[in-house]
């Protein structure tokens, strides 16, 4: 079972832009297993205070993407070198994701946003030093499909 999902996540590719005009592939750092794409909205639930059946008041959404990443400070592609100095600064994040965990091409969806990096902490797991990184949406979309 591990083999199938370590090889869907292969059919994704997480590019940031690094503040620079190039989306940097950081994907080869990419510990299998940590990506998490978030996209709900909270709310509060107000049944026990109307005489409605359900009823509820619509929170702030929520769209928070997290991974984790090796330390790798391979030019252009190294999670360290990339992510590095960007913390609390806004880029782009894209997401391309393939069919059936195959490479993506180009012609499959993609997720696309300008995001605020707000965490890029340095925690040691299993002997090794890894990057836990979290982006939040700088605006009102978040994340958006596209192909």
């Amino acid at each position: 079972m591990a083999v199938g999902k370590h090889h869907i996540e292969k059919g994704a590719y997480i590019f940031w832009d690094d503040l620079g005009t190039t989306a940097l592939n950081i994907t080869a750092s990419l510990i299998p297993g940590s990506l998490n794409i978030g996209d709900e909205f909270e709310s509060v639930d107000l049944t026990g205070v109307t005489e409605e059946l359900v009823n509820y008041l619509a929170g702030h959404r929520n769209a928070d993407v997290t991974a984790r990443f090796h330390m790798n400070d391979v030019a252009t592609i190294g999670a360290t070198l990339v992510l590095g100095n960007t913390t609390g600064k806004v880029g782009t994040l894209t997401i391309q994701i393939g069919d059936a965990g195959t490479a993506p091409d180009g012609s499959e969806p993609e997720l696309e946003g300008e995001m605020l990096m707000v965490k890029n902490d340095y925690t040691v797991d299993g002997g090794k030093i890894v990057h836990d990184v979290q982006w939040m949406p700088s605006g009102v979309a978040g994340l958006t499909w596209s192909t």
